[in-house]
């Protein structure tokens, strides 16, 4: 259930985005700013760049056919030819497609890395990233320290789900060097295996955690040697799986080779790619975003593409005009609002990103104040797979209106509101709890976006409780039954 005190139903003031404090103004200032300069820019006028560019496997990739409504998967695939990437769900569910996307975030001056479904990832979506897939790390004469252990510890029955398995663990390693038991056993949320029941694969991933010594030991006789008979003829006994656990030290994980290029190209350009079914755009500031759809009013805006992407691949969804948000610099910040303390999620911040936001506050700030936070990121670990958390965006998941939402309650309860932009028009901000007008239908007109989503801060001295839940029929991965 979930109760609240201390939350205002509105809303006061506006806010800016950055990683840390802002001033009240900055956002507002911004938003009003960028759709001023929107009413008078020309789309082509915007200097668009039409050839992709990335690296896969370390190697520079240029594209000038590209089709927007290709995946990453089929290019990988079928045009370079690298088949350990597979094709299972087709619909980001079961993990075989994972592969590492790699980006230079420009305001952290940092290498980011991301486990992705290719089976939903648009190809225009990796321009300017560094792809990486299982042939990139290793191969059977020299396999990366992660496929060797797998391999060691049986962790691959019939293989193919082993590639994205191995994938999501190597990019949790590139994330966290030295993770914990947690952190790797939570890396795999977003992938299934219906061969090893996964407790070989877990063993696997645990010979590179710092902790995997505070696992106790299982029974003896629950699964050691205990008073095992002697094998007969050529059948040999294996030593217990804990037993090779424990003799195997933990490995360096050879460094993730980040390409140069992609360092000086940062931030990326305005990109635009006309193909025979959907023209694509990704502009680089609000004001151009603002611009594209009062242009093209009908356009899909997409930033994960995992609602999109199902849409068009099993609902035969026709969208002739995509809109990127991912590289909108105005869009991609969460930060508190250092005058009224509430706190303000760009429109393009993916759920991981809010997540490790989250996780950070937390750590610093009274339970008593933050149990409205506490319920947002209890909710988010729920929500989908790392891999959908890592491209899906918070305001994505509201315009859908989607009845089985694992967010909407949750924002509603805490007195959330939505701030709107336009072109030409001053920002408009709506109360989640007035957003939602019918099944699939929200208070947002054809020409705005979603600039941000702001989440009031409690009255100062107030004592909260806030309580998500979700109930569905497996613990990962699943869509609600139910929310509160």
């Amino acid at each position: 259930m979930a109760a609240k005190s201390g939350y205002p139903h509105t809303a006061n003031g506006a806010n800016g985005t950055t990683h840390g404090t802002i001033k009240g103004s900055d956002m507002l200032a911004a938003v009003t700013t960028a759709a001023l300069k929107a009413a008078d820019l020309k789309v082509n006028d915007l200097g668009w760049r039409t050839q992709l560019e990335f690296f896969v496997n370390g190697k520079l990739t240029r594209v000038d056919d590209a089709q927007p409504h290709h995946t990453l998967l089929w290019f990988l695939r079928d045009r370079l030819c690298l088949t350990g990437t597979k094709l299972g769900c087709g619909e980001g569910g079961c993990g075989a497609c994972t592969v590492t996307v790699s980006h230079f975030d420009g305001g952290t001056q940092e290498v980011v890395h991301r486990s992705v479904n290719a089976c939903l990832a648009p190809l225009c979506s990796v321009d300017g990233c560094a792809v990486t897939t299982v042939e990139g790390i290793g191969s059977s004469r020299e396999p990366h320290p992660v496929q060797q252990r797998i391999a060691e510890l049986h962790g691959s029955q019939c293989g193919y789900c082993t590639p994205g398995i191995v994938m999501s663990l190597y990019t949790a390693l590139c994330r966290k060097p030295e993770p914990t038991l947690a952190d790797l056993e939570e890396s795999f949320d977003g992938n299934l295996c219906r061969c090893t029941g996964y407790r070989p694969i877990l063993d696997a991933a645990k010979t590179f955690a710092c902790d995997k010594h505070n696992c106790p030991p299982a029974p003896e006789g629950f699964k050691g040697p205990s008073e095992k008979p002697e094998a007969e003829g050529d059948a040999r006994v294996f030593a217990s799986t804990s037993a090779t656990l424990a003799s195997m030290a933990s490995c360096p994980v050879p460094p993730v080779a980040f390409p140069e290029a992609l360092r000086a190209s940062a931030p990326h350009a305005p990109l635009q790619v006309v193909g025979s079914r959907v023209t694509w755009y990704r502009p680089a500031d609000l004001a151009s975003l603002l611009a594209l759809k009062k242009a093209e009013p009908k356009a899909k805006m997409v930033a994960g593409n995992t609602e999109v992407g199902i849409e068009t691949k099993f609902k035969h969804f026709e969208f002739p005009v995509m809109i990127s948000t991912t590289a909108v610099k105005e869009l991609s910040e969460v930060a508190f609002d250092d005058g009224n303390g509430d706190l303000v999620i760009g429109g393009a911040v993916n759920l991981s990103s809010l997540e490790h936001f989250l996780e950070k506050t937390l750590e610093s700030r009274p339970k008593n104040t933050s149990q409205g936070l506490k319920a947002m990121l209890d909710m988010i670990r729920w929500f989908a797979s790392t891999q959908i958390r890592n491209v899906a965006v918070l305001a994505g998941n509201i315009a859908t209106a989607s009845p089985i939402s694992d967010m909407n309650p949750v924002l509603l309860a805490l007195g959330a509101s939505v701030l709107l932009a336009s072109a030409g028009a001053p920002p408009r901000e709506v109360p989640v709890r007035d957003f939602f007008k019918s099944y699939r239908v929200v208070d947002m007109l054809p020409s705005e976006v979603i600039a941000a989503v702001k989440v009031p801060s409690p009255p100062p001295g107030a004592f909260e409780f806030v309580k998500s839940f979700k109930q569905a029929k497996r613990r990962d991965d699943d869509i609600s039954i139910v929310n509160a």
